[in-house]
């Protein structure tokens, strides 16, 4: 997979996410729109194309792979957790001054949105499915993680974070890797499975339009201010030092290509637009959450596809 491969694929996946942009501007994806698309999405489309990547995934039967993706998926971003708390440290901040929402903002990269179609635009056919398999179950980790240090973080309080966990794509994982460890999946009626098929390519490209749709909104209503230290420091921990992190890790994997290549995509991922969320609920500090967003989104256009060059060749994993 050449330099060139990768930049497409990922200009790709940005034109879409432009065109929600463009949409939300226009008024054609208005608030209430984006608020009814966001949930078929997380509780319809989304359910669908996991399912339809893990029943039948024979990487996913096995335990070892589990286990080490959704540990993976965990570990590390507690570790980038505390990476980001130090950094967030060294420049300044201060829990009354946003500290907590930048090492949230900084640490949690967009795991789910951008990295599934670029997994899709640069590996095909069975391949690219086992790929996405082991990157749900990382993303699971993930979430655990999200939805009970980083609530923490960011309100304070530990309540009702554990709740979260239940939504449609961790329902999703977790019946599909139940029929796929039993088999109990060649029993399900082939009209219900034409159904997922039909629905799954839905969520990619709706889920890409509304990453789009909300970082235009974000921009507009969020209150927002030049910040250099923060967005100076969120610059170099985001395509830096926790591509270490994660590049490292995958280095040392020598048990599952598949989970490599999860993470190497993670390492080359700008910070997540949810943090923007979480800051507005939880009363932390959405400003600082739009500054990690808007800068690595706009700088991940070019360095994602170098981050991920220069990671496939250094650890030699085969795309």
């Amino acid at each position: 997979m050449t330099f060139e491969n990768i930049l497409i694929s990922t200009i790709t996946v940005f034109l879409v996410v432009g065109l929600g942009w463009f949409c939300q501007s226009i008024k054609v994806i208005d608030e209430a729109a984006e608020k009814g698309l966001m949930t078929l999405a997380i509780n319809v489309l989304f359910p669908c194309f996991i399912l339809s990547k893990i029943i039948g995934n024979d990487l996913l039967r096995q335990s070892t792979i589990v286990t080490a993706a959704m540990s993976a998926g965990l570990v590390l971003i507690v570790i980038a957790f505390g990476v980001c708390y130090f950094a967030g440290r060294l420049i300044g901040l201060k829990k009354e001054n946003g500290l907590n929402t930048f090492t949230v903002g900084a640490a949690l990269q967009n795991y789910g949105f951008i990295p599934i179609p670029l997994v899709e635009r640069i590996f095909s056919g069975e391949r690219g499915d086992q790929i996405l398999g082991v990157l749900f179950v990382h993303n699971l980790g993930l979430e655990i993680a999200m939805w009970t240090l980083g609530i923490v973080l960011i309100s304070g309080s530990s309540a009702g974070a554990w709740k979260k966990l239940i939504n449609g794509p961790s329902i999703a994982l977790a019946i599909g890797l139940f029929f796929n460890f039993t088999q109990l999946y060649t029993e399900i009626p082939s009209v219900l499975m034409s159904v997922i098929s039909m629905l799954a390519p839905c969520a990619v490209p709706i889920s890409l339009m509304l990453v789009g749709a909300t970082l235009g909104n974000v921009i507009q209503k969020s209150p927002w201010q030049s910040n250099v230290r923060v967005i100076s420091a969120t610059m170099v921990l985001r395509f830096l030092v926790l591509p270490l992190l994660y590049g490292g890790t995958a280095y040392l994997i020598w048990f599952s290509d598949e989970l490599r290549i999860v993470l190497l995509i993670q390492a080359s991922m700008p910070c997540a637009i949810f943090p923007i969320v979480l800051a507005r609920h939880y009363k932390g500090h959405p400003a600082i959450a739009v500054q990690t967003a808007i800068s690595t989104s706009a700088a991940c256009l070019v360095l994602t596809p170098l981050l991920l060059t220069f990671w496939f060749w250094l650890v030699k994993t085969s795309v």
